[in-house]
């Protein structure tokens, strides 16, 4: 994760996810994953990307679903 820029991009996050659009849009829309708006596009920090990954983490050793 120390390779990744503070703010990210969708495209950065689905990478780092290995996931498709889509699945981050629906993380976003259901305030899991924490965004903002910059010139139209959405951008999400790296520690909120940090808490996300960790909420996933702990929601799947809970026995919880997932995005």
């Amino acid at each position: 994760m120390e390779h990744l820029p503070s703010i990210l991009t969708v495209e950065d996050v689905m990478e780092y996810f290995r996931v498709s659009r889509p699945t981050v849009a629906r993380a976003i829309k259901a305030r899991k994953l924490k965004s903002y708006k910059l010139g139209g596009q959405r951008r999400i920090k790296l520690e909120w990307l940090k808490e996300y990954e960790d909420s996933l983490i702990a929601s799947s050793a809970e026995g919880g679903e997932t995005v």
